[in-house]
């Protein structure tokens, strides 16, 4: 298994459900992998491979709304590996709330760690990609940047941002052999959505209409996000750029 042999790679929200698994599968594929999360230290997963190999996994935490946390991921993936070949913005958060409810407080939380910071990351590792000639970076965008859906018109905006921004920077990146993509997951069973029905009664009922909403009538495993990421990062994507990739059981299918 050796599809990212010799690649570095730096992974956002890697202390996420999505984000640990996409850690590990990285590493076992062989790729050294700087992780990163708002927490100061690494947990899980990620924390056991950072203390098993050292040498494959580094752990930079801090808030990427800050353009100096930033600037010291990229830096330090650099300086611990010596180059940079995959960034996956995997990290995000969401609001469910309805439009008219939704604070301007909310909206710029949402805009700045689901857009801002990707722009920023994605900015900073091109700088570093465009020097060795090649790159791939990959966004975790979302259906909701594609499609709308009731109570998430802050949550799809910032989606929607960062799915045409994966398309714009493809197009300003091509000449620097620098791909840009973006996955769009579906529901997954993540705490993410386990947070967003923590005030629903029938928490049930709500995840059954959730899996509803998919073709496949079941929320995606995190694994099978990462596995597309982990196309998008090999050398097997070379002809893949500016795509914006639905990965969701078929919800954009209805």
């Amino acid at each position: 298994m050796s599809r990212l042999k010799g690649k570095v790679a730096i992974i956002t929200g890697a202390l996420g459900g999505q984000g640990q698994v996409a850690v590990r599968r990285f590493v076992e594929e062989g790729a050294r992998v700087l992780a990163s999360d708002l927490a100061t230290r690494a947990n899980g997963e990620v924390a056991a491979l950072a203390k098993a190999q050292p040498e494959v996994v580094a752990y930079v935490g801090g808030d990427v709304r800050d353009s100096k946390v930033v600037e010291k991921i990229v830096k330090t993936a650099v300086k611990r590996f010596g180059r940079l070949d995959v960034l996956f913005n995997n990290h995000g958060i969401m609001v469910g709330k309805p439009f008219l409810e939704t604070t301007v407080e909310e909206l710029d939380d949402l805009l700045a760690i689901n857009l801002r910071a990707p722009f920023l990351l994605s900015q900073a590792a091109a700088r570093v990609m465009a020097k060795q000639g090649n790159g791939s970076i990959i966004q975790n965008s979302s259906v909701g940047g594609i499609v709308g859906f009731p109570t998430m018109a802050a949550y799809g905006a910032s989606k929607g941002g960062l799915a045409q921004l994966a398309r714009s920077m493809a197009t300003d990146l091509a000449g620097f052999n620098i791909r840009v993509n973006a996955i769009c997951p579906g529901v997954v069973d993540t705490a993410m959505p386990r947070r967003y029905v923590k005030d629903i009664e029938d928490k049930e009922g709500a995840f059954k209409q959730m899996a509803a909403m998919h073709l496949m009538n079941r929320l995606a495993e995190p694994i099978e996000i990462v596995n597309v990421a982990l196309f998008l990062a090999s050398d097997e994507a070379s002809y893949m750029t500016g795509a914006v990739i639905p990965v969701d059981g078929g919800l954009t299918a209805i």
